[in-house]
């Protein structure tokens, strides 16, 4: 007769055997079988070091925010600064062309001058390369009128015939029409602008002498104001 300590054993290893094959079974890995034996629970801490670093990066996230709304603050305060040294420098641009042009203004209109002889040379309608500053500041004056009509006169002297100094202060008018519109668009339209020649009609000084004649070959420019 078995001892009855030894059925105990044997019962409990079939129960062991059958346990495990049935989870071989199941397709459990044999590793799964010895965590579901176990049992056991795994505790997750957080240690002080961990917590320092985050306040770390907390800080450094911080200091780059704060400097970033310094850059804007910054950034703002620039643009504003160049907005109004642009004000400014316009302002100095219009008192210059102003005194260069000899502008003359009452309520209804600004009119401005330039000698002949600086836009042309003598029998020519093909303006000089050294003009081209003095008509920038002239698109620079018509910009403050941007819905008023322009008128370009052109003025000779006495010299030749009238009928000649006519067609050539209208060709010259027409130039200066001509530059100002190429280089204003869309500020000033052809709509807005008439050009005239006015031969010897209208002198400003002696057509005796060659500071007076010097004079008369003109070309006047007017806008309304309206």
């Amino acid at each position: 007769m078995k001892p009855k300590n030894h059925s105990l054993i044997n019962h409990s290893k079939l129960i062991l055997v059958t346990t495990l094959t049935t989870l071989g079974w199941l397709g459990l890995p044999l590793s799964s079988v010895h965590a579901i034996t176990a049992s056991t629970e795994t505790v997750t801490t957080t240690s002080s070091s961990e917590i320092a670093m985050q306040e770390i990066q907390l800080k450094e996230k911080e200091l780059e925010y704060e400097n970033a709304k310094l850059d804007q603050k910054k950034s703002e305060a620039l643009e504003l600064h160049k907005s109004s040294l642009e004000i400014e420098i316009k302002k100095l641009q219009l008192l210059k062309a102003r005194r260069d042009l000899l502008v003359q203004e009452t309520k209804e209109r600004v009119a401005m001058m330039m000698e002949g002889d600086v836009l042309f040379d003598v029998n020519s309608a093909v303006i000089k390369p050294g003009a081209m500053i003095m008509l920038k500041q002239v698109g620079l004056l018509l910009s403050e009128y941007p819905t008023g009509k322009i008128t370009v006169s052109g003025f000779a002297d006495s010299t030749g015939s009238a009928q000649d100094n006519l067609v050539l202060s209208r060709t010259r008018a027409e130039s200066v029409k001509t530059y100002l519109l190429d280089k204003s668009a869309p500020v000033i339209s052809s709509e807005r602008v008439l050009a005239q020649g006015m031969g010897e009609s209208k002198p400003v000084a002696s057509n005796l002498n060659s500071a007076g004649r010097q004079l008369n070959r003109r070309v006047e420019i007017t806008v309304d104001k309206l």
